[in-house]
């Protein structure tokens, strides 16, 4: 039994390492949140722009030369959130507007078809899933006057959770780089930013009481990956 499972072992490693690839990867994201609210008039004033931010980290693809389909497994730290505005004179007092970003560990895993011309250059294509965990997160209000920084207390481990799906595709050069383009889409509601929702409730000077908000991540990124 102890031989059996040595031998398989070896033939894993074995197989990891003559078909996969281990790459450093680090890029561009550029994210913005699709929030919903209890009140349909803050939802139709409430106006949500992209965020820039980053992702870097390391992946491991698992490429077998003949057939071209594979996969991709990583652990990257991934910047999301949005730049938000709210300047209704009938809802809130003073403008409101700043930006709101999370820091994640994320672990995507992705199926990949790669096809490749002449081993000079080649094309991919990819589809998968991923799930991300909040390490920290804060919100920052900006006015004439001065800005104000305010970190995010997640009440629950649930609203540390993202995930969803993303799908993307890109070029390869030497089987060494790899510039790539990648669309997520978060399936996770979460309530919304806390520090936002209480702003607006204070601003609008009783006309928001009991504020309400669930919130969704997407992301556009563009990476560059250097593979080992």
């Amino acid at each position: 039994m102890k031989n059996r499972f040595i031998f398989t072992t070896f033939i894993l490693l074995f197989t990891a390492t003559a078909f996969g690839q281990v790459g450093l990867r680090g890029g561009i994201n550029t994210a913005s949140e699709i929030h919903s609210f209890s009140q349909n008039d803050i939802s139709a004033a409430f106006q949500g722009e992209n965020l820039t931010g980053y992702q870097v980290g390391l992946v491991y693809q698992f490429n077998p030369k003949r057939s071209g389909l594979g996969f991709e497994i990583g652990a990257l730290l991934s910047q999301k959130g949005s730049v938000f505005r709210m300047d209704s004179a009938s809802i809130v007092q003073s403008l409101i507007k700043g930006y709101h970003e999370i820091n994640y560990v994320e672990v995507p895993i992705n199926l990949r078809l790669r096809l490749s011309f002449g081993g000079i250059i080649g094309v991919f294509g990819s589809a998968g899933v991923y799930g991300a965990y909040a390490l920290r997160g804060k919100t920052v209000f900006e006015s004439d006057i001065a800005t104000l920084i305010q970190e995010e207390s997640f009440d629950s481990f649930m609203n540390r959770i993202d995930y969803g799906y993303s799908y993307g595709g890109g070029v390869e050069l030497l089987k060494k780089i790899q510039l790539g383009f990648q669309w997520s889409q978060g399936l996770q509601k979460r309530d919304a930013n806390k520090n936002i929702l209480d702003k607006i409730t204070t601003e609008s000077g009783g006309l928001a009481p009991n504020l309400t908000a669930k919130s969704s991540s997407k992301v556009f990124s563009v990476s560059l990956t250097y593979l080992f």
